[in-house]
């Protein structure tokens, strides 16, 4: 067994392993360390720390050796991200063993040289408010309990800037109607709130009425939609399982939906980084954008409005008399 570092996942449950240089966490200790980071995050840091317990093959995990390695896989065509990440999972993975930072110059050293050498990730298409209203109806269309569905989830994640591990959580009972038939959403976990303290969002009343039409149509289907999961799998003839749709299924359906209506590239992003956009191009700050979507800082919206924010800035407005 390699001395790297190595994520060993069961449920929940994060444990070093016993035989790599990191020790070892049991039982609750080990289940406790693991509600520090979302499920998604758990999967990927388990992904990168395989990934690079290979590359080491044997080698003791130290500054030394982890950039070697790091060298290596962007030799092999790694990404930014993707080094990112590993050395994201490292520290954290050693943070749970109570030991010391691996990464150190040598890493960050091959992490800058790295990063002047190859383009940023293309950031991924954005579905805007518009590009939403029409995934949606387009989806409503089609006058089915699936169609339905992939309606109200278009539309619910495009007004909540919702990720989509947020998404495929969601309970009925996360909805609480309010005057004017609009809605408040909680979100009881997310990638931000892993102590699950809860975010309030806002659903306009369009939205409300998309999610009333998905969830008429499923309890005609024989389903019973006064509990459980939000977002159902449904199997041959319509019929509306109890089972809730996985991060990958929400995923998929943002990208077919888009792509029906012209928008190529879709990911699972692609709601949230479009409604980012679509509230600064009407005039929100970055800050108000930022709590919109439950960012840790404005970085992430600044970045993804960065062309609407260039649109309204000093040199739009003053000297060519623009408002966007």
């Amino acid at each position: 067994m390699s001395d790297a570092l190595a994520i060993e996942t069961t449920s929940r449950a994060s444990a070093i392993d016993p035989a790599s240089h990191a020790g070892s966490l049991f039982g609750a200790a080990a289940a406790a360390t693991a509600t520090a980071i979302s499920t998604e995050t758990h999967r990927a840091y388990s992904r990168a720390l395989r990934q690079v317990s290979q590359q080491l093959a044997g080698r003791p995990i130290d500054d030394h050796s982890l950039s070697e390695a790091l060298a290596e896989l962007a030799a092999d065509g790694a990404g930014r991200s993707k080094l990112g990440q590993i050395v994201a999972a490292v520290r954290f993975s050693a943070r749970l063993g109570g030991l010391p930072d691996p990464v150190g110059p040598s890493c960050d050293a091959v992490l800058r040289a790295h990063r002047r050498s190859t383009p940023a990730a293309r950031q991924v298409a954005a579905v805007d408010w518009a590009d939403a209203d029409a995934a949606a109806a387009a989806a409503a269309s089609e006058g089915t309990a699936i169609g339905l569905r992939n309606a109200a989830l278009i539309s619910v994640m495009s007004d909540a800037l919702l990720r989509v591990s947020e998404a495929a959580a969601l309970r009925t009972d996360d909805i609480e109607r309010r005057n004017g038939n609009s809605a408040t959403l909680t979100v009881r976990f997310s990638k931000t709130d892993q102590d699950g303290e809860g975010a309030s969002l806002y659903l306009g009343a369009p939205t409300v009425r998309r999610v009333d039409a998905w969830i008429d149509a499923a309890n005609s289907a024989g389903a019973d939609m006064t509990c459980g999961p939000l977002y159902r799998r449904i199997r041959r003839g319509q019929r509306v399982t109890a089972d809730p749709l996985s991060p990958r299924s929400v995923r998929e359906i943002v990208r077919r939906t888009a792509r029906v209506i012209g928008v190529e590239g879709a990911s699972g992003h692609s709601l949230r980084v479009g409604s980012a956009v679509s509230l600064v191009r009407a005039g929100a700050s970055l800050v108000e954008t930022q709590q919109a979507g439950r960012w840790a800082s404005p970085t992430m919206p600044a970045h993804y409005a960065r062309c609407e924010i260039a649109a309204r800035g000093a040199v739009a407005r003053l000297r060519h008399g623009s408002a966007g």
